[in-house]
């Protein structure tokens, strides 16, 4: 394909919001050791995503113990 409009172009581009569920709340966190369970974990997650470029963040709260509350 040859594009000659300049439309891949950032600033020609419809503008796109990014949204992310980094885990679910059927992973516990014996199924990897990237699931963050504890509240400053959570938020550093949060950071992470944002800073991969994501504007929209879904959480699925955990208790202490890892389970979803």
């Amino acid at each position: 394909m040859h594009y000659l409009d300049d439309s891949l172009l950032p600033e020609n581009q419809e503008k796109l919001v990014i949204q992310v569920a980094p885990y679910a709340p059927g992973f516990l966190p014996g199924d990897s050791d990237d699931i963050p369970v504890t509240m400053d974990e959570q938020i550093q997650k949060a950071v992470d995503c944002y800073n991969a470029g994501a504007q929209v963040l879904h959480v699925h709260v955990r208790e202490a113990d890892g389970y979803g509350s």
